[in-house]
């Protein structure tokens, strides 16, 4: 499949997200799980190995195994609608589905419109660079003082905190992620800067050329996000979450897709 990586977002404001996750918090814990008749996913298949298609034209990925999941949990069945990205949060406020499922960062912006889940991945900002050259860059604090061209997806986080934070660098604009070991084999840029599970897939499928630096760059969460009139969705997809970290459910699917991840 190949993959269009679209995740536009909006720049950080100066909102903790500790305080962001507090105020998104379970309502009431005892409100029982909502009555539905089909738990209808919004699901964009732009971002593997969190949302993507297999080789069929079937939803896979995390947020496919999650929405089975959470479906079971609720006692219903489960359609995943697939949509451009842009289309996830309009379908969502205007009823067309019921949560949306499909590697959303917790930002501000979007905490105004809609209500988060409890965070279920911390998916930092990760840095990633030629065969060899990771050791060139010790500690985060090497990569944010580097005087290189550093490659990041338009209009997302990468490119508002590589803007923001590395006052040195060249900021090269990437607008197929499909081309990054290519253009960083050809010395187009020297670093490539995205989100943990798009750098980890990345460097796993090429191994050859590509070598994730180690050092998070930035801490980023990824959550749900349901209609903000929807408490008893909301409760219950948070309660889902709480006893899958219990019992080890959520782990077992983030190891599935996401082996070497941050812990």
């Amino acid at each position: 499949m190949k993959s269009i990586r679209t995740r536009f977002l909006l720049p950080l404001a100066a909102v903790s997200l500790a305080v962001l996750t507090a105020a998104c918090a379970t309502p009431n814990a005892s409100v029982p799980p909502p009555e539905l008749s089909c738990l209808r996913v919004g699901f964009a298949p732009n971002y593997p190995p969190v949302c993507m298609n297999d080789a069929e034209g079937n939803p896979s990925g995390i947020e496919a195994d999650f929405a089975a999941a959470l479906a079971d949990e609720l006692g219903c069945p489960m359609e995943i609608v697939t949509m451009e990205f842009k289309e996830l949060f309009p379908a969502l406020m205007d009823g067309r589905v019921d949560i949306v499922m499909a590697g959303l960062t917790v930002t501000p912006s979007r905490a105004y419109k809609v209500r988060f889940c409890s965070p279920y991945l911390n998916n930092p900002l990760v840095a990633v660079a030629r065969v060899g050259w990771a050791r060139t860059y010790p500690s985060s604090s090497h990569v944010l003082a580097a005087s290189a061209f550093i490659g990041v997806l338009p209009h997302t986080t990468a490119e508002t905190f590589v803007r923001r934070h590395c006052p040195r660098a060249r900021v090269v604009p990437v607008f197929n992620f499909e081309d990054v070991p290519k253009d960083i084999a050809s010395h187009r840029y020297v670093i490539y800067v995205d989100d943990q599970a798009a750098v980890l897939d990345l460097a796993e499928s090429h191994a050859d050329v590509l070598e994730i630096i180690p050092y998070p760059l930035q801490q980023q969460e990824m959550a749900w996000a349901v209609h903000p009139d929807n408490a008893a969705l909301l409760s219950a997809a948070n309660a889902a979450l709480s006893k899958w970290k219990a019992n080890g459910k959520l782990d077992a699917v983030l190891d599935r897709w996401l082996p070497g991840r941050f812990r």
